[in-house]
């Protein structure tokens, strides 16, 4: 039936999460380390994670903003409080707090547990557009 969507999604998650994991692995490497500001601390009405509004100096005198998940912040991170946050020197805005961008690449758990599903997706049309 429709195969060829299912296909394209599942390759576009692929790319997305190849290209996350990428970008983790390259701050890791060359990110420079900067003391950031929580400036906003927002949590869903509807329950999940808080999001964190960080900004960081950088060299070039700008003030940064990124935007983290409270899992990728140190336990207890409220506003008004400082996080560490690397980012890379070629792009200023291509930030990470530290403790994502540190974590072992193993345990990228979001990840890799996005590229599973993206392949079992891209796998599954692939076997219906063969046999089915």
């Amino acid at each position: 039936m429709h195969k060829i969507p299912y296909f394209v999604l599942g390759l576009g998650a692929l790319l997305l999460a190849v290209l996350a994991l990428r970008r983790r692995l390259v701050l890791r490497r060359r990110g420079v380390a900067v003391r950031a500001h929580c400036s906003a601390v927002r949590r869903p009405a509807e329950g999940g994670p808080a999001l964190l509004t960080l900004r960081y100096p950088t060299p070039d005198g700008r003030t940064r903003t990124h935007l983290a998940r409270e899992g990728d912040c140190p336990a207890g991170t409220r506003e008004g409080d400082t996080v560490e946050v690397l980012y890379d020197p070629r792009n200023p805005s291509r930030a990470e707090t530290a403790l994502a961008a540190r974590r072992a690449p193993w345990r990228n758990h979001d990840l890799f547990g996005l590229m599973g599903l993206s392949l079992a997706v891209v796998l599954a049309s692939v076997a219906a557009a063969a046999f089915g």
